[in-house]
């Protein structure tokens, strides 16, 4: 089972976002760089790497160490993919490779490098190796002193990257990730947006959402989500509430200008904003536990509800736990707030559709936030309020 089984992707973002240009191409080279080189490049912070990317692991020990040993032994291993920052010549975004590139870094790292002390307590010690059974238990400072031709044969080993310079829109650098990530495990995008946004906001996003107790309950998680779900979930929240932008119906341009404006404006309003929306949907997140309990937001068919997380009726609940008002009444009344939502499943096929089929246009979005509150406002007489993001331009 990966980390997506349990979440439903019909709002997710894919490559029908993406708004195509006529001159989306960049300049390519391939360059093939020994181990040893792409750790001084990681370390010089010339590959964008940062020791925050170990909270989003998805490797396991087993799988790095087998990847190393792959470089030792020089078996074919799959070519990296980073696109250099145009605002940082010379520096590079990692788009594909990034479970590699943190397997070298993590073996490699070197205690008495002032450089490597954030990557310590995750230093890889070599094991479940099946073809090099000697080299379980080693560190790299062991392998080099014990077994001298492995040691070597690793730092000299030949890691191929593609190297994509002067693009033209961060859609051609989505549109590579999609297509490099089709037909395999499918990774959030949410991954490429933390690089394309750096800066203290989408930092907090990161940090706020790996640390939220309501968002691990809420993905049966006892960490970070390894895939950024819970970061994206949390974006989404963000987006809806603080409205920066009007959503139209593109949800990565919605969730980019959301990120972009609100690192801008981090020292300005974008902080208490953005802190004010992480404590609300905590709030309604244990709000949706208390009366939804494992059903929360996941969508009622005849008899039951499904298994899996649906993101489009995320955004809808929690909008409305998260209202101090509606919240308190749905707590007090959480048979009557059960039976109005599988009553609206059952009778409204246009709500259904609208998390389910057709979920990204304007219109489904409009018509699964107005539906449920609608009907939440019947069945307890409290006016509803549409998150900001429809209602108003953003800006």
């Amino acid at each position: 089972m990966t980390d997506l089984d349990d979440v439903v992707d019909e709002s997710a973002e894919d490559e029908s976002d993406l708004i195509p240009r006529d001159d989306d191409e960049a300049a390519t080279t391939t360059v093939d760089w020994t181990v040893e080189t792409v750790v001084s490049q990681m370390r010089k912070g010339r590959i964008d790497l940062t020791p925050s990317f170990q909270r989003r692991d998805a490797w396991t020990r087993v799988a790095k160490s087998r990847y190393i040993e792959s470089l030792i032994q020089r078996y074919p291993v799959p070519q990296i993919v980073l696109a250099e920052d145009p605002k940082r010549p010379g520096r590079y975004l990692v788009i594909d490779g990034k479970q590699r590139l943190l397997s070298i870094r993590q073996f490699c790292a070197d205690e008495n490098d002032t450089r490597d002390a954030e990557w310590i307590p995750e230093k890889l010690r070599l094991t479940g190796l099946t073809e090099t059974k000697k080299l379980n238990g080693k560190t790299y400072e062991k392998l080099d002193s014990e077994f001298p031709a492995e040691s070597m044969r690793f730092e000299n080993a030949t890691v191929r990257a593609v190297l994509l310079r002067k693009w033209h829109s961060q859609d051609f650098l989505y549109t590579v990730f999609f297509r490099l990530n089709s037909g395999s495990l499918k990774l959030s995008p949410q991954e490429l947006r933390q690089a394309l946004y750096p800066g203290r906001f989408m930092d907090y996003i990161d940090r706020t959402s790996g640390s939220s107790d309501p968002l691990k309950w809420l993905l049966n998680k006892s960490g970070p989500d390894r895939r950024m779900v819970d970061a994206e979930l949390m974006l989404r929240f963000v987006a809806f509430r603080v409205g920066t932008e009007k959503y139209q119906g593109n949800l990565k341009k919605f969730l980019d200008g959301t990120a972009e404006k609100m690192t801008a404006e981090w020292e300005g309003w974008a902080r208490e904003a953005a802190a004010e929306a992480g404590a609300s949907m905590d709030s309604a997140i244990s709000a949706a536990k208390e009366v939804f309990e494992r059903d929360a937001c996941r969508k009622y068919v005849p008899q039951r509800f499904e298994r899996s997380l649906n993101r489009a009726l995320f955004d809808v609940q929690i909008h409305f736990f998260a209202d101090p008002e509606l919240r308190e009444w749905q707590i007090r009344h959480k048979s009557e707030t059960v039976t109005a939502f599988q009553d609206l499943c059952l009778s409204d096929p246009d709500f259904i559709d609208s998390v389910t089929s057709t979920t990204k246009t304007e219109a489904a979005v409009l018509k699964r936030f107005t539906a449920w509150g609608r009907a939440l406002t019947e069945v307890s007489g409290i006016a509803h309020t549409l998150p900001r993001a429809l209602t108003n331009n953003g800006g």
